[in-house]
């Protein structure tokens, strides 16, 4: 039997992200999920993720706030580098991320 893993759900990437620090953690993520094995519990994805998203940002996602990593600033130069979207990840980046787990789970 082929071994699956959580990473699966992180593709396809959003078509739009919030800011452009947004597809970092996206990918940091990602990367972390490499060697989770599915099935995986899906409470235990969305304090994963409130947890790294806090340990970045020194706290979790609110609603219209932005706030700055600048361990993603060093990426690349622009306007809003190194900022990430409290908006994104509660409406859009957490939701699509636990719906996939569901998806990933079942099959």
């Amino acid at each position: 039997m082929m071994m699956r893993y959580v990473s699966v759900i992180f593709t396809p990437e959003p078509g739009q992200w919030g800011l452009r620090g947004d597809p970092f953690l996206w990918r940091l993520l990602k990367e972390r999920y490499q060697a989770a094995e599915l099935p995986y519990p899906p409470e235990a994805l969305r304090e994963d993720i409130l947890r790294v998203f806090a340990d970045l940002t020194g706290e979790l996602p609110a609603p219209g706030k932005h706030y700055y990593v600048e361990r993603f600033a060093k990426t690349h130069v622009g306007m809003s580098t190194g900022w990430v979207s409290g908006d994104f990840w509660l409406d859009t980046a957490i939701p699509l991320l636990m719906e996939r787990l569901a998806r990933a789970n079942r099959s």
